[in-house]
C-alpha cells in the first residue's frame, strides 16, 4: 500500500519532558493509513517510516510530555493514558497503559473502561483506596488499600476509583487489557443526561430540579479531583470548588 502521508509528518518537538521530548502527534491521514494495513509487518514498517524509533515506538509517560491528558488532570493530578489513538503502534497489540499522578488527598475519579480490565500497581507512595462496583447482583463496593508495589484487579465494566488518602503524593501504573480500553467518567455523563430523566431517577431530590441539573452539571470537578474531606483537613489543604 503506497504511502498516504509525508514521512516525517508531525514529529514531535520540545523538550519539556524527562526524556527530551513530547509525545508525538499524528494525522488523521496516518492513522487511517495505520489501520487499513493488511498486515503488522505492512503497519510497522509504515510507522518506522514516520521518523526515528524513539519517537513513535516509545512512549513518555511522564506529566510534561502530556499537556492535554487523555485520562484528565484536576487539583487532584493527573492521567496518562497510552491507546490505539495516541500510540498507534499498539493496534492489534491488545494492551494499553496508564499512569497516574495522585496529589496528597487526590482521587481518580468514579469511572469505567468499557472494553478492558485494569491491572493496578503504586509505583510511589502508599494508603491508595482502590474500589469497585461490578454490576447488578454484585453491587456492594469491593474496596481495598494499596501500599507501594501493591496492586489490584478492576474488573471491565466496573464503576472504580482511586484515592489517595495520605499527605504525600501517590503514582500508580495500569496495564488495560485492550488497546482501546474506553472512558466513562459516571457523575459527568450521568449528569450530562437529559435532566427530566436524572431528576427522576434519583428521586426528584429538593436540591435539584428541571431548571437547575445542567448547571449543576458544570459544578463537578473534573477529574482527577480532591478526595475525601477527612483527608482534606488532616493534610491542611483547602478546598477550590471553583477550580473546576
Amino acid at each position: 500500500m503506497p504511502l498516504t502521508e509525508p514521512p516525517a509528518a508531525r514529529q514531535a518537538t520540545g523538550n519539556s519532558s524527562t526524556t527530551g521530548r513530547l509525545n508525538p502527534t499524528y494525522t488523521q491521514g496516518q492513522l487511517d493509513r495505520i489501520k487499513l494495513s493488511m498486515s503488522t509487518a505492512d503497519r510497522l514498517t509504515y510507522i518506522r517510516s514516520l521518523g526515528d524509533p524513539n519517537l513513535y515506538f516509545k512512549f513518555d509517560y511522564s506529566t510534561k510530555a502530556n499537556p492535554n491528558p487523555v485520562a484528565g488532570v484536576g487539583q487532584g493530578g493527573q492521567g496518562d493514558l497510552s491507546y490505539v489513538d495516541n500510540w498507534p503502534a499498539l493496534l492489534g497489540g491488545g494492551v494499553a497503559m496508564s499512569m497516574g499522578f495522585l496529589n496528597p488527598c487526590g482521587m481518580n475519579t468514579p469511572h469505567t473502561h468499557n472494553r478492558a480490565t485494569e491491572l493496578l500497581v503504586i509505583v510511589q507512595g502508599n494508603n491508595v483506596h482502590a474500589s469497585f462496583v461490578q454490576e447488578s447482583g454484585l453491587t456492594t463496593p469491593i474496596t481495598t488499600t494499596l501500599d507501594l508495589y501493591q496492586g489490584a484487579i478492576l474488573p471491565m465494566g466496573s464503576i472504580h476509583y482511586e484515592f489517595n488518602d495520605n499527605c504525600e503524593p501517590a503514582v500508580f501504573v495500569a496495564a488495560f487489557s485492550n488497546e482501546d480500553p474506553g472512558l466513562s467518567r459516571t457523575a459527568q455523563n450521568f449528569f450530562g443526561e437529559d435532566a427530566s430523566i436524572v431528576d427522576a431517577d434519583l428521586g426528584y431530590p429538593h436540591f435539584l430540579d428541571h431548571t437547575n441539573i445542567a448547571q449543576f452539571e458544570k459544578t463537578i470537578p473534573r477529574a482527577f479531583a480532591l478526595g475525601a474531606k477527612e483527608c482534606l483537613n488532616r493534610c491542611g489543604i483547602s478546598y477550590n470548588s471553583t477550580a473546576h
